[in-house]
């Protein structure tokens, strides 16, 4: 947190890897320092910075961030699509090893080299046939393209990282099996599960550190989420609710119309006797 020319306060993020936390045995926190760009440290109090974090059990001055568990799955996704990327640019890479009882100079190896990537380098030419008459054997050496199984390996990374940060699948434009009802489904558990626990842990963070430096400890803040659709109940849903309430005695009919703004009746002042 830092002050303005006018004096008001400003809050600025900062990388976490440039982040250094200098600890207190008496205080837990001494301060921390930051390192920019030109890797000038800049020192920063307690009460300047506002520290938010996830629990990490092995290390308990620096947080853990969601993806670190599938972090070996983000890159093997990302090792797969190079692996693609260049199996699509050069088709003659070095799978199998050509045997030959032939003694061949240095120049005719170049030149066999420089003839066999003129006609099968690239993705114009895969899988085009070859003919070598002074060739005795062919030895592969690694797996295939189609043996690693490219796709269904993205797609065991990509379904490794949504559960990591909670996405549903529907959520991610996999609408392979994705029906109205089950799509309305996954944006509620998205919003349940990941979104408002995600909204709670700032609350908190932000009630216990940022209010108490401005200030103001005896306010505290909290985020609306009145006006999110994916979060109210459908139509349906609450005429059942109203129903039962109806039915228990729990609200009158005028209660329900003033919810639904329409006009009282003189009979509606009294709950429903069974």
């Amino acid at each position: 947190m830092e002050r303005d020319q006018e004096g008001r306060r400003e809050i600025w993020p900062l990388r976490p890897d440039r982040v250094t936390v200098l600890p207190d045995r008496r205080n837990y926190v001494r301060g921390f320092v930051y390192r920019g760009r030109g890797g000038q440290p800049v020192a920063y109090t307690p009460d300047e910075m506002v520290w938010l974090r996830y629990f990490n059990p092995l290390e308990e001055y620096a947080g853990l961030s969601p993806l670190a568990p599938a972090r070996m799955s983000v890159e093997m996704g990302g090792d797969g699509l190079r692996f693609n990327r260049n199996f699509l640019r050069n088709s003659a890479q070095p799978d199998f090893v050509l045997l030959t009882d032939a003694q061949l100079t240095d120049s005719e190896v170049e030149d066999f080299y420089s003839r066999w990537e003129a006609r099968y380098r690239g993705p114009q030419n895969a899988r085009r046939p070859a003919i070598a008459n002074f060739i005795r054997d062919i030895r592969t050496l690694g797996l295939s393209h189609r043996d690693m199984d490219f796709i269904r390996g993205l797609r065991w990374s990509l379904e490794e990282v949504s559960r990591a940060y909670g996405v549903p699948k529907p959520l991610l434009a996999d609408l392979e099996r994705a029906t109205f009802a089950n799509i309305n489904a996954a944006e509620r558990i998205f919003w349940r599960n990941t979104i408002v626990p995600e909204l709670r842990f700032l609350e908190e963070h932000l009630n216990r550190m940022l209010l108490p430096k401005l200030g103001y400890p005896d306010l505290s803040l909290e985020f609306d989420l009145g006006s999110i659709e994916a979060m109210q109940e459908d139509e349906n849903s609450r005429v059942a609710r109203q129903m039962q309430l109806l039915d228990r005695g729990v609200l009158t009919i005028n209660e329900v119309r003033r919810e639904h703004s329409l006009p009282e009746v003189p009979w509606g002042n009294e709950p429903a006797r069974r």
